[in-house]
């Protein structure tokens, strides 16, 4: 206690040096808590469950180039030729591909004819083995059976009668948990649908959607005249979808040369779909560690600077019998003054900045321990970054000290 009053008197003697350090450790952390947080809502999404075999999926997408071409029985056949191929667990078809960036929604209602009060869904036309292609986990009710399979134009206006939803779907339209057996409809629609399967989870086609995991699976090929297009699913066994890649387009290919064949894999959508969040993983994380090492040098700095103007103050604390211990504990002491003040500055600033990033850009809202962790951090930073110097200082003999001045 006896040693403040003298630091006090110091630090306002060069209160400009002192300042600048505080304002500079209350702007690290109002950027590097913010930044925390957004890391970790950025970690926390694309750690996500995906609900399906994320790295034992391909997906095939072609395009005859004839206009008059049985697609219906071309699909039979592919289907058929890649299930022969070893490695091969299940293939189906399917109108968008999960993880992709693309696909479509529309809006379901629990009563016919509605409006409003529905959820939106992203919706999928696929084949009978789409789940077990997938590897989606069926929770409730039975799968589809070919007989549920239609096959219809885009220009028929036909509906399924059943469909298979996700479990996060079901809870948001039938929030009372009883999905199973009851009936959906589409916008403005009095055609029921049957819900007869619950799947787990599956994120559907757009990770950074606000109602990612909302998805419904219709028991459908749809076959657009003029527009000749489809797309498959193929899942393997684990390990083996490199080696079921390298076949598959060959094979495809030698069964009917007329057409374009794109192939690619589920596990590159998803990377490409968490590209952004990724990168700014990164950045942020760079940003971090640069901010703070800044501080750091700023402070060893600092610490160093004002040692060398006091060295003869040092020396005649030394030859008045100031251990070294007091003497390194002083400039800590001073040092943690500084940085407790700029801390408490920082706290203010962090929590203004992040109500200005929720309001403004719907920013995930910063916790207070995670605030005092990043401040607690900083402050060991900021301890440690005076320790060496505080070092010197203290062994800086009496002699030595009055000889220099």
């Amino acid at each position: 206690m006896l040693e403040i009053k003298p630091i006090l008197s110091a630090l306002w003697r060069n209160k400009i040096a002192a300042l600048l350090i505080a304002l500079q450790l209350a702007l690290t952390l109002a950027i590097v808590s913010n930044a925390s947080v957004i890391i970790s809502d950025r970690q926390e999404k694309t750690a996500r469950p995906t609900g399906i075999a994320v790295e034992d999926i391909i997906t095939v997408n072609f395009q005859p180039v004839s206009q008059n071409y049985d697609m219906q029985t071309a699909v039979a056949a592919d289907l058929d030729l890649i299930r022969t191929i070893p490695g091969v667990v299940e293939a189906t078809h399917s109108n968008h591909f999960p993880l992709s960036g693309s696909g479509s929604a529309s809006a379901y209602y629990n009563q016919p004819s509605q409006e409003t009060g529905g959820e939106v869904a992203n919706y999928y036309q696929v084949g009978a083995e789409f789940i077990q292609a997938m590897g989606m986990k069926l929770i409730a009710g039975r799968n589809f059976d070919p007989s549920d399979i239609q096959v219809a134009d885009l220009t028929e206006n036909r509906e399924s009668s059943v469909v298979i939803v996700t479990k996060q779907f079901a809870e948001k339209l039938f929030p009372e948990g009883d999905a199973l057996g009851k009936y959906i409809y589409g916008d403005r629609s009095s055609h029921p649908i049957e819900i007869i399967g619950i799947v787990e989870r599956n994120l559907g086609g757009w990770v950074n959607w606000s109602k990612a995991g909302n998805a419904v699976f219709f028991p459908e090929m749809l076959i657009a005249e003029g527009n000749l297009f489809m797309r498959y699913l193929v899942r393997t066994e684990p390990g083996q979808r490199d080696s079921v890649f390298n076949q598959l387009e060959e094979k495809l290919s030698q069964r009917d040369p007329h057409r374009v064949i794109e192939m690619d894999t589920i596990e590159n959508f998803l990377h490409k779909s968490y590209s952004r969040d990724n990168t700014m993983i990164k950045v942020l994380s760079v940003v971090i560690g640069l901010l703070t090492f800044i501080i750091a040098l700023g402070i060893v700095g600092l610490t160093t600077f004002w040692i060398n103007q006091r060295r003869k103050q040092i020396g005649v604390r030394r030859a008045l019998g100031a251990t070294r211990a007091a003497i390194g504990r002083y400039f800590l002491l001073e040092n943690g003054m500084i940085a407790s003040a700029g801390i408490a500055l920082g706290m203010a600033a962090a929590q203004i900045a992040n109500r200005m990033m929720v309001e403004s850009y719907g920013q995930p809202q910063l916790p207070l321990p995670t605030m005092l962790s990043c401040a607690l951090i900083l402050l060991i930073v900021s301890l440690t970054a005076a320790l060496v110097p505080a070092l010197r200082a203290a062994n800086i003999s009496p002699a030595t000290a009055t000889r220099n001045v």
